[in-house]
């Protein structure tokens, strides 16, 4: 996912300095969701994949806003998209390791803990859609203010 998110950022990048033909980028990613989609989605991969056609669906949907943007602000959105996307998966990666500990079953304290790794995924998820979207984000905010 990251290696497609930066080649996509890149085609970006590429499409508005006019050096090379256009391609249209919406046709690529609708290609990529639709390998995505169709891909083996065994129990260990179904959230992972879940996420990714989440996130996939969010870029595509802002990257006209994305693409009217200077390129530093564009740079900044991809970095900070790229650390909340790994920050998710890595989220949901503990996420489905409490689940097949408990056996599916969360009962007090991995309940607790998955209810907090939810909310966390739930967090993260909409600062990822304000960053690929072009919407105003907290974290260029905060990225800003240590600068």
């Amino acid at each position: 996912m990251t290696m497609k998110y930066l080649t996509l950022i890149a085609c970006l990048l590429v499409s508005n300095t006019h050096s090379f033909s256009q391609v249209p980028i919406t046709t690529t990613r609708c290609n990529n969701i639709r390998l995505l989609s169709s891909s083996s989605n065994d129990d260990g991969q179904s959230s992972a994949k879940t996420q990714e056609m989440r996130m996939e669906m969010s870029s595509l949907k802002g990257a006209k806003a994305i693409s009217k943007l200077d390129i530093n602000e564009r740079t900044k959105r991809a970095m900070l998209a790229e650390s909340v996307e790994n920050r998710i998966f890595e989220i949901t990666e503990v996420l489905e390791v409490l689940v097949k500990k408990n056996s599916g079953l969360l009962e007090g304290d991995a309940r607790e803990e998955a209810v907090e790794l939810a909310k966390q995924t739930k967090a993260l998820q909409v600062q990822y859609d304000d960053l690929v979207s072009g919407r105003p984000s907290m974290l260029l905010d905060l990225e800003d203010e240590r600068s």
